[in-house]
Parts: C-alpha cells; sequence; structure tokens
C-alpha cells in the first residue's frame, strides 16, 4: 500500500500520465479534423449531385421536346423554312 501512494506521489508518474493524455487528444484531435472535412466534403457533394440531378432533369424534358413532331415542325418551318405539301410560303421583305 506504501509502495501505491509513492507512485501516485511520483512526479515520473505523472509526467507519464500527462503525455499519454496529451498524446491521446492529440490523435482524438486529428481524427476529428478529419472527420469535420468528410463532412464538409460530403455537404459539398449532395450539393452538387442536387445541382447535376435538376440539370438532368431539364435535358431530359428538352430531349423530350426535341422528338415532339410538333417541336419538329416548328423548328423546320423557322429556321428552314419549309411548308406542308399544298401550302404556300409568304415572305415578308421588311426587316
Amino acid at each position: 500500500m506504501n509502495s501505491f501512494r509513492l507512485i501516485f506521489r511520483s512526479k515520473i508518474f505523472w509526467a507519464i500520465i500527462l503525455l499519454l493524455f496529451f498524446y491521446i487528444v492529440f490523435l482524438f484531435s486529428d481524427k476529428y479534423v478529419k472527420v469535420l472535412q468528410l463532412k464538409e466534403d460530403i455537404q459539398r457533394l449532395e450539393a452538387e449531385i442536387e445541382i447535376l440531378e435538376e440539370r438532368n432533369k431539364a435535358l431530359s424534358t428538352e430531349i423530350e421536346l426535341l422528338k415532339s413532331d410538333s417541336y419538329i415542325e416548328k423548328k423546320a418551318r423557322e429556321e428552314l423554312d419549309l411548308v406542308k405539301p399544298g401550302e404556300i410560303m409568304l415572305k415578308s421583305t421588311d426587316k
């Protein structure tokens, strides 16, 4: 029992305990910083995924529009000046 008291009163014992404590704190703080960085990366990537999903939906909608006959006909009439058989195209010379 007396040797136990001597160990707890020893400055070397407390120095070793203190060093172990700081070593453990250092290890956990390093891991904690890495966890925080990973959480930030996850949030950034989730936001990027959301933006890309919205863009994907918009592009899918545009693809469906481009596949529709009415859109193709509209573009053919406006940009290529095409007409259906039996129709007559009237163009204005004022611009």
